[in-house]
């Protein structure tokens, strides 16, 4: 009876196993993101400014960025970066450092709210540092840094 046990036990470790390893290969992929945008204003809505330009990095493409800034030193932003594989949307949140200045930089946290193409599945959050530059009526713009680690 015990040498029948032992080739069941040795099957059933081998099979777990495999299974393990297999959900590990899958679950392994994690974008390492450092990208970069410089955005030009394109409208805005109240307090909402609205901005879009090229973004280069580790996801280049197009971003479109609505940034709300309500003359506090908090701030928040819904984005979607248009890249050659699908795209990546998220929402941030940050502080202005100094929000007097003509152009205060801030820095806060990013968080992905979804993707598509090959980014259907990717998640995660990282940091955000950029600058406001609020250069008279209506011509605002933004240069955004972002740094994170993705898995998708």
């Amino acid at each position: 009876m015990r040498l029948m046990r032992t080739p069941l036990i040795a099957t059933a470790v081998a099979i777990a196993i495999a299974t393990t390893l297999t959900g590990v290969a899958v679950a392994a992929r994690v974008l390492n993101v450092r990208d970069e945008g410089h955005l030009r204003f394109v409208t805005s809505d109240g307090s909402e400014l609205i901005d879009e330009g090229p973004a280069t990095g580790t996801v280049p493409g197009k971003v479109r960025v609505h940034f709300v800034y309500d003359g506090e030193p908090a701030v928040s932003a819904r984005f979607t970066i248009y890249g050659h594989g699908g795209s990546i949307s998220g929402k941030a949140k940050g502080r202005l450092s100094n929000p007097t200045s003509p152009d205060p930089s801030f820095r806060g946290a990013f968080q992905i709210t979804g993707g598509s193409g090959s980014y259907i599945h990717i998640h995660g959050t990282g940091e955000l540092f950029g600058v406001f530059d609020r250069r008279g009526s209506n011509k605002y713009g933004l240069v955004v840094q972002t740094i994170g680690k993705l898995p998708y």
